[in-house]
């Protein structure tokens, strides 16, 4: 199976970073999702709180709430994202 994500419109910015609206693409199908990036460059102690953030959000299972699927670290400078299954 072949997973990659792919960022389309930028939805907003908040504390951590920028969200972007995304595709996560799996080798069956393509699922919309919200892509939650931290800033390049962020100190630690802000990727500790992003982190902490997302283990939260994996905690939660109710249909009001949106799914959290993974956290991802990816190249330098580090970037984190939240992977959130959205009807957009």
């Amino acid at each position: 199976m072949f997973v990659f994500f792919s960022l389309k419109n930028l939805i907003g910015s908040g504390q951590f970073g920028e969200v972007f609206e995304g595709v996560w693409t799996r080798s069956e199908d393509d699922i919309k999702v919200a892509v939650k990036t931290l800033k390049n460059g962020s100190d630690e102690d802000s990727r500790l709180k992003f982190l902490q953030e997302a283990a939260i959000m994996g905690q939660f299972k109710h249909p009001n709430v949106v799914t959290m699927h993974g956290a991802i670290t990816d190249g330098e400078p580090v970037s984190i994202k939240n992977i959130k299954q959205v009807n957009l």
